[in-house]
């Protein structure tokens, strides 16, 4: 029993010489070794997240390109072909006499058009040449033809609302904004992946911990079997020892479940293959920013996508109260064209001596009576508008608040690191001075598990430390879209990497 007992004290100390270190299991060759930066870098170019950024991007450019297109003129071709019929009509003739008449006949036109929109005016201004065949099938098939070698037409609309204005100052705008929001939508994924990688870390020292505290509750509960057998210790040190053992292994469950959770979703967001064997690499020492608060604020109000979204609203805001007016106002619609015509019986003549064909119309709309309908929809949008308004003032003053806030914080960050840093190398020393008197019998084993948890506890607040400074600094990348290491504004070139 002695022997028994002695081996188990020796497999004992050499488990706690040993530390943590039995739980690191050396990494095969074909491991993928990765930094926090190179984990950020994988993430832009293979994560599904921004891979949805650059569509957004790439959705947004096409909306603008159509709305450019609509200032530009366009080309349309149109027409109308067999168009066969055969009818029975009514025919009333001259003495009043109504008999019935059948008729076959074809009618086939083709038209070539160019269309061009009037920004200032929100009118419209076409060009148009088309050419008309009518086939009559009687006893002798007749074709008659008609020609419209040119008409211009122009519809403008009078004291109405002009969306192609507001759009050529909404538009541009929109796609300022997507273009901030998708470098804001690639440092939102740094800062997701930040916290996913420190998941990750802090998953892995939590297994480590779990592993190594069963193997030591392990050798220390068949020690106190041991001394109970020779009546050292009682029964109720004995059941201690044995609920420790149990409290671990169960904790070492809850770990590898958490692991397993983390480093699967690490993987996800970074798009690596599920089987591809990763290891992350801890982070070097947090370096020294001094961030002006008034200068990150100044960046923020210039580059975040937030302020844009500010000006887009009141825009929309001022939009909906013109078209109100507009629309409850007297409004007219003016339609004038003028040009040629031709009809003949012989294609070879159709085009000889053409006849001048004009046409204007003014059609308009006054509203006199309806309840107050008008009234109540303008007054709606101007309260409506005031309100937008008193919304925004508030948004930018709490996205101020934000900004100044997030560098204050940050500030502390680097500080909070250090100490943490110096509490781990404190605790880390403690358990070793533990660790030698225990060894030669100076404490029991209560207060070795006490320096052990201490210096487990001072690891964990290390990487937490860690984590709350990266985290800061890539939240304040994505709300400043600047880059303090290098002292420059954070751009991506989309147009290269995929909008082709």
């Amino acid at each position: 029993m002695n022997k028994i007992y002695s081996g188990l004290v020796v497999g004992l100390i050499i488990l706690l010489t040993s530390g943590n270190a039995l739980a690191q299991q050396p990494a095969s060759a074909d491991t993928m070794r990765i930094s926090l930066t190179q984990s950020i870098d994988i993430a832009k170019q293979n994560s599904p997240l921004a891979r949805a950024a650059e569509y957004e991007l790439v959705s947004a450019k096409w909306r603008y390109k159509s709305f450019r297109a609509d200032l530009l003129p366009s080309l349309t071709l149109s027409g109308d072909a067999p168009n066969y019929s055969q009818s029975i009509f009514s025919n009333t003739l001259d003495d009043g006499t109504i008999t019935f008449s059948s008729r076959t006949q074809s009618e086939a036109s083709v038209d070539l058009s160019i269309n061009q929109n009037i920004l200032p005016t929100g009118g419209n201004l076409s060009l148009s040449s088309g050419i008309t065949r009518l086939g009559i099938f009687e006893n002798e098939n007749t074709y008659l033809w008609q020609s419209t070698p040119l008409v211009a037409t122009l519809r403008q609309p009078i004291f109405q609302f002009n969306s192609l204005k507001w759009r050529n100052r909404t538009e541009p705008l929109r796609y300022r904004i997507a273009q901030k929001q998708y470098v804001e939508d690639l440092e939102d994924l740094s800062f997701t992946t930040t916290q996913s990688f420190f998941d990750f870390l802090l998953s892995r020292i939590n297994l480590e911990i779990a592993e190594f505290n069963v193997t030591v509750n392990d050798s220390i509960y068949n020690i106190s079997q041991g001394r109970f057998q020779v009546g050292s210790i009682a029964e109720n040190d004995l059941l201690q020892t044995e609920l420790q053992y149990q409290n671990a292994t169960t904790s070492l469950t809850t770990a590898r479940l958490n692991f397993l959770r983390a480093q699967e979703n690490f993987k996800a967001l970074l798009g690596i293959p599920n089987n591809q064997p990763i290891e992350i690499q801890l982070p070097e020492n947090a370096p020294e920013l001094n961030i002006d608060v008034q200068k990150a604020l100044e960046l923020a109000q210039e580059n975040n996508s937030q302020s844009l979204e500010f000006r887009l609203n009141e825009l929309l805001a001022d939009q909906q109260y013109e078209q109100a007016k507009r629309e409850t106002g007297f409004s007219a619609t003016l339609q004038a064209s003028f040009g040629l015509n031709q009809t003949s019986p012989d294609f070879d003549q159709l085009y000889e001596d053409p006849q001048s064909r004009q046409f204007v119309s003014v059609g308009f709309q006054i509203p006199i009576f309806n309840w107050g309908q008008n009234l109540a929809e303008v007054r709606s949008a101007r309260n409506q508008q005031r309100a937008t308004a008193n919304n925004i003032a508030y948004q930018k003053l709490q996205f101020d608040l934000n900004v100044r806030s997030t560098v204050r914080e940050f500030s502390q960050l680097k500080e909070q690191v250090e100490l943490a840093r110096q509490s781990d190398l404190i605790a880390d020393r403690r358990y070793e001075v533990a660790k030698q008197r225990y060894l030669i019998g100076n404490i029991d084993i209560t207060n070795l598990f006490i320096a052990q948890n201490e210096k487990d506890s001072a690891r964990r607040a290390y990487i937490q430390a860690l984590r709350n400074y990266w985290t800061g600094f890539y939240n304040l990348r994505r709300l400043t879209l600047y880059d303090f290491q290098v002292d420059a504004p954070i751009s991506y070139n989309a147009e290269e990497r995929f909008l082709r």
